[in-house]
Parts: structure tokens; sequence; C-alpha cells
């Protein structure tokens, strides 16, 4: 059995197996890689979604795309144009299927499953050492996908939970040509709740409930806000659960507290991930990030032989996040408002390219001028003074 690698990807999920086939695509010139992941089989278990043309990466493998979408509360809806950029859903399964199909393609890469470490790397003499349920493995370096334990993000300005059902109904149910994105849940002090539905067919739709809030939400207390809107769906009508999905996303993650260690400071160790940069501070989305970090991260491979940890965002896009998650923070009762402003004054092309991390400077400002100043000021101050 190798024991010895060039690289060692410490978890293969989303970000390890994106990892992974860049490195595959390589070829010859792949580095000997080692992808380790705790889970003994990949199943069907989320989704991701994204806007994106033709040419974005895994637009053709989506299982869906949608061309509009709406945004509705108690008293208005928007109805969002987005064929330009239609917005797609891939399941899981697929991807799995891709990249564990490109991953077993190149020799120089060797992913092992049900394997858990045993004890933190340690670096000695230049080499990382990795102990684990399956042996022990040394590398030149480390990306570690791993997300941080909640306790060490105490300084996440919100969370993002959400729980989400398939479900399969015998009669036509749904339009498949158009995606509910949100429809707000009752404004509350609690939290921002709203319902998501993504139908795939007249018959077939994902159904989520989401909620931003300063505390994590899990299962168990998302249970009767999903059912309810699931029974609202039905209305009476005979349907089916074909499957279930949790997730939680750090919405502006700060400082972690204790979390690395003058072996982890050393440049051939990255962290990446959800909770190290991979998501958009004030949406929770990913996939199209971590592609990015991925082909960046080969990139640097090639290049020095080194891994890179999830670009930074601009300044502009760092300010204008805080202060937004800053005002959801101590305000969730205006978030439907909020939204409903942005999704009704600001064209569908400019903020589309905003929410992708695809915008200019004209869509900053449409974005800006569409919200409360005098309350964007209020918490622009806030978030300096914090700083």
């Amino acid at each position: 059995m190798q024991t010895e690698f060039d690289l060692i990807i410490i978890g293969a999920g989303c970000a390890g197996l994106s990892l992974g086939m860049q490195l595959a695509s390589l070829q010859a010139q792949a580095p000997r890689t080692l992808l380790l992941e705790p889970r003994i089989a990949y199943e069907n278990d989320r989704t991701w979604c994204f806007w994106g043309d033709e040419q974005t990466p895994f637009a053709a493998l989506a299982r869906h795309s949608w061309q509009r979408f709406s945004v509705n509360n108690a008293v208005s809806r928007a109805l969002v144009d987005c064929s330009a950029t239609p917005y797609r859903l891939l399941n899981a399964a697929d991807f799995y299927t891709q990249a564990l199909e490109a991953i077993a393609s190149n020799t120089a890469l060797d992913l092992k499953t049900g394997i858990s470490l045993t004890a933190e790397p340690s670096l000695t003499q230049g080499r990382w050492h990795l102990h684990t349920t399956g042996g022990s493995f040394s590398a030149n370096a480390i990306v570690d996908t791993r997300p941080l334990p909640t306790q060490q993000l105490s300084e996440t300005t919100l969370w993002q939970s959400f729980l989400g059902c398939e479900l399969e109904f015998q009669e036509p149910r749904f339009d498949p040509t158009s995606a509910q994105l949100m429809d707000f849940y009752p404004e509350t002090e609690a939290f921002v709740g709203f319902n998501y539905v993504l139908p795939v067919s007249t018959t077939r739709a994902l159904v989520e409930f989401t909620v931003f809030a300063s505390k994590i939400y899990d299962q168990a207390e998302l249970v009767s806000y999903l059912d309810a809107q699931v029974e609202k769906l039905a209305g009476g009508r005979p349907y089916q659960r074909l499957r279930n999905e949790y997730g939680l996303i750090p919405m502006g993650v700060g400082q972690p507290k204790g979390t690395a260690t003058p072996a982890e400071q050393h440049p051939s160790y990255v962290r990446v991930g959800l909770t190290a940069g991979a998501a958009r501070p004030a949406t929770g989305y990913a996939f199209q990030r971590i592609q990015r970090w991925a082909l960046a991260c080969k990139q640097s491979i090639q290049k020095n032989g080194l891994p890179v940890g999830h670009q930074p965002d601009s300044f502009v896009i760092r300010q204008m996040d805080a202060i937004f998650l800053n005002v959801l923070r101590h305000h969730p009762e205006l978030g439907p408002e909020l939204f409903m402003r942005l999704f009704s004054k600001v064209s569908s092309e400019k903020l589309i390219r905003f929410l992708s991390d695809q915008g200019r400077v004209s869509d900053y400002l449409a974005v800006i001028l569409s919200l409360p100043r005098g309350l964007f000021m209020k918490s622009a101050c806030q978030v300096a003074a914090m700083r």
C-alpha cells in the first residue's frame, strides 16, 4: 500500500472532489494525491443551485433549470427573468458520479472511503504525517476540507439553517418552468424565514424551509415549519416524500476561536470549505465559488507545488455583505421587505451578477440605491466600530 504522497486532501465532499477532478485532468502531470473520506458510500444527500449560462461549470450536468423565479411575501410578488443565466439545480448523486469517475481514471489519485483521522496532522522535517483508521500516510502538502466545529465559530454573524424534502405527487401540481426562490414567512424578530420550491416536473419538486438567524436551528426545530409548507402545497392531495436534506451554512464567519496551530499556519497546509470562505456571506451560495477555487488551487500546485485557500472577496463585497448581515441580525423582522426591495427594484441582470460574485460597479450602486439609506448608514457605522 502506498503511504507517501505529494498531496493529501482531508475530506472528499464537494470541495475535495472538485479539486480531485481538477488534478485528475492533469493526466500524467497530476501529483500523487490521496483523498480521505469518512463516509463509506456516496448518496444523493443534497443539492446545489447556481445561476449560469451554458459555459458555467457543471451547467450541463444540472438536473433542471429555470428561466424565471418568483420572490414574494404576504403583500407583494416579484417575478424575475433569469433567461440569460438560468437558475440551475445540481443533484449530489450526479456530481458524485462524475467526480468519482474522473478521479478513478487517473492512477495518480487514490480515494479511500470509510477512513477517519485518529490524530491531527503533524509536520516533521518538511512533511505532513497523518494517522488514520486506515493506516499512516505522509505528504508534502495538505488541503483540509473539514468544517470547523460550530463552537469555534461564535463570531459568525448569522446562520443559514434549512430543512427540505423532495415530493412526488400523483397528479400535476407544479409549473416546472418557474422556481419559487423565496416565499417569506410572516415577519418575526426571531429570524428571516422563507419557503423555497424548485419544481423539476409537474408532479415533483424540492421544497425547503430556510431561516437566517443569529442561532443555529437544528432539524427538529424546523420540522413543523416544513411540514406546514408541505401540507399547504399538498392541499389534501396524496404525495410521497422521496428524500430529506438538512443543511447549515455560516453567513459572515468571524475570526475562528483557537483553530490554527503553528503547524497549520505553514504555507503547505490550507483549510477550505464552508467554514473557510467557500460560501458567499450574504447568500450562502458556495458551489461555483468552490469550482473557481479548485481551478486556482490546481494552477498553484502546478506552478509551485503548494495549494491555496479561497480567494478573499473584494473589499467592496466584504463591506456590503457585512453591513447587510448586520441589519438582518439586529432587525430580522425587516428581512422580507429588504429582499423584496432587492428583487423588485434591481434589474435581474444586475442582481444576479451581484449575487454570483460577478458584480460591476453599476451593479453595486443599483443594490445600494434599492435599500433604505438611513438604516444601512447606521449599520455601516456599527460594522466600522466593530473592526
